[in-house]
């Protein structure tokens, strides 16, 4: 059975006890402690900092220890929820402002993320989860740095739901920062500013199977439950980020009212099927030029297998899975299915856009 390890604000205190903060030291630490059993995770005291945090995290999910997750960062309007699926298995969440965001060790409140200073330069990688965002943050980095990068960096420093603002507060102009969540919960020097905007779509039913096998992942959600009562509540909204359906919807309305507003809209298939030329389309967005040399190069730094190789954080936390179009044939029953495609024609009739779920 998996070890519940004591980690609190007075350990950090100690000389001895901040060598366990780093990553390589921080395994022997757990092991030479015998009495480490049955105790509290603590990893929310404001003695900790984010970067400091996410490390532990890391280490403690590479070891298999059991975690037990609290969050003192929730504000008065925030709180954890269990939400059942169909079956009654229970998914464990922070309901933030009516949203239900991921149980993690340093998720930020509604009302933190809606004071995060914005620049006039910023970029803002906005996604509903599980369609590509770790992808093409990764592209979109390379392509606005024009370097190719080897590092663990990932989306989760600018993720700005999920790090602490002083994780990105002093990178170089122009920043690329990330968000799942809807316009209205975003700092509104977003809108005010009209920064450029990139949106990421993919066929809700691949969205869906990858987004289940997710959440099974998340040590904090504490999710264990079956494929077939997961589906509908999903599409209801009850899980993490709400309805798919709702999030794309409103994005669809922000870019219709919003016409001076620098959108581009992504699909996930496209870019399977193109990437060199989506990539284009980016550096056209971007105001960069490239070559097609640089275009070929970072494409082979981005395939799933190259990520998989150099994001070793994201790939301990599940974030990387098969990346493909057409996994939800495999899931689907024909019910199931004929439920969703009854349910997308009731809810989007009114949308104008086309998803491929295959290619």
């Amino acid at each position: 059975m998996a070890t519940t390890t004591a980690i609190t604000a007075r350990h950090k205190q100690s000389c001895r006890a901040r060598e366990h903060w780093n990553l390589e030291t921080y395994p022997q630490a757990i092991d030479g402690n015998s009495s480490a059993h049955h105790h509290f995770v603590n990893l929310t005291s404001d003695l900790i900092s984010g970067e400091e945090k996410v490390g532990v995290f890391e280490s403690l999910l590479a070891l298999g220890v059991d975690l037990l997750i609290g969050n003192d960062l929730m504000g008065a309007t925030a709180h954890l929820v269990e939400v059942p699926d169909d079956g009654g298995d229970t998914c464990t969440l922070i309901k933030d402002n009516g949203v239900n965001l991921p149980n993690l060790p340093i998720t930020r409140t509604i009302d933190d993320v809606r004071s995060v200073k914005i620049r006039d330069d910023d970029i803002m990688l906005c996604t509903y989860p599980r369609s590509g965002t770790h992808w093409v943050y990764e592209i979109t980095r390379e392509l606005l740095t024009g370097e190719i990068t080897n590092d663990d960096v990932t989306m989760t420093q600018t993720y700005i739901e999920y790090a602490a603002e002083e994780s990105y507060a002093d990178l170089q102009s122009p920043r690329l920062l990330c968000s799942h969540l809807l316009m209205k919960h975003l700092p509104e020097d977003v809108l005010k500013k009209r920064i450029k905007v990139i949106t990421v779509l993919r066929n809700p039913k691949d969205v869906a199977v990858s987004f289940y096998n997710f959440s099974k992942t998340i040590p904090g959600a504490k999710y264990g439950g079956k494929w077939e009562n997961y589906l509908q509540p999903l599409f209801q909204g009850k899980f993490m980020y709400g309805s798919w359906i709702d999030h794309i919807i409103d994005w669809e309305q922000v870019k219709k009212t919003n016409p001076d507003l620098p959108v581009l809209t992504l699909f996930y298939e496209d870019i399977k099927q193109d990437q060199m030329r989506e990539m284009r389309r980016i550096c056209e967005f971007l105001g960069v030029g490239r070559t097609d040399d640089f275009l070929s190069r970072v494409y082979d730094n981005t395939t799933m297998k190259a990520m998989g190789s150099t994001k070793n954080k994201a790939r301990k936390l599940g974030v990387f899975r098969k990346g493909g179009v057409g996994d939800w044939k495999n899931w689907f029953t024909v019910a199931q299915n004929e439920w969703f495609d009854q349910l997308y024609w009731e809810k989007m009739a009114d949308c104008p856009l086309q998803f491929k779920y295959t290619l």
